[in-house]
């Protein structure tokens, strides 16, 4: 099997405290490119530390989609701008409607949404987004500002990861796709040029019920190749290609 390219996890959360370099050692036992996504500003000293002790570390600065807070979207835009050298993306960041349900909430979402966007494109930056509940408008969104994005853990409908694939956004399957039949079915239906993998660890294990490691994202990946009743090697290959030319590794 080719190197994998882990294009989401949580890394600085509190569910590795207790063995966080043994996962990235187990990562890069399988040849596993993993890449870290801050969503709150306290994270982004760890991410750091973590990309310069591990050389199969990557990491995006971001904040979580449903953060409303103004005073941690300018503790963020400040981080981004500071650490613009030393991350690959801007992200997460994007549109919450499960977690947001109030109108004038998510009118302030999404002008926040647009402010990273901005951003994204001033600092010619590659940006990963959030979209739960909220794919049309986050495509719309992007396809206005002319911004290709990787959607992250994308739970649309096969017509909308082909709407955003049609200029350029990439679309990342989490490795629940090994039970989660919503996701073969889009697995099948879209272009193997758009598609990427993720764990979104420590979330979305492949086994319900456990916490997920990027490790793990072996598992996306041999998912796909299921579906789609092609070899992993292909998806290996043809993923990681996808994922390295999006965040320029």
């Amino acid at each position: 099997m080719r190197m994998l390219v882990d294009t989401h996890c949580h890394l600085t959360l509190p569910q590795f405290d207790a063995d966080r370099d043994a996962v990235i050692r187990r990562a890069k036992a399988e040849d596993i490119h993993v890449i870290t996504s801050t969503v709150n500003p306290k994270e982004a000293d760890l991410a750091r530390q973590l990309s310069r002790e591990h050389d199969n570390v990557s990491w995006t600065l971001g904040l979580a989609a449903s953060t409303l807070d103004e005073a941690q979207y300018e503790a963020t835009a400040r981080l981004i701008r500071k650490h613009r050298r030393d991350i690959v993306g801007l992200g997460e960041v994007g549109l919450d409607y499960y977690w947001v349900k109030r109108e004038e909430d998510r009118e302030r979402m999404r002008a926040n949404f647009a402010r990273f966007i901005e951003l994204s494109l001033e600092l010619d930056l590659p940006l990963v987004v959030h979209s739960r509940d909220a794919e049309g408008d986050c495509i719309s969104m992007l396809k206005e500002y002319r911004k290709p994005a990787l959607l992250h853990c994308f739970s649309g409908t096969p017509d909308q990861a082909k709407e955003a694939s049609a200029f350029g956004c990439m679309i990342s399957i989490p490795a629940n796709i090994a039970y989660a039949k919503k996701r073969q079915k889009l697995a099948m239906e879209i272009t193997l040029d758009s598609i990427v993998l993720e764990t979104d660890a420590p979330y979305l294990s492949p086994t319900p019920k456990t916490r997920n490691e990027p490790a793990n994202v072996l598992a996306a990946c041999e998912g796909i190749a299921g579906s789609r009743k092609i070899p992993a090697e292909e998806v290996a290959s043809k993923t990681s290609e996808n994922a390295k030319a999006f965040f320029r590794l």
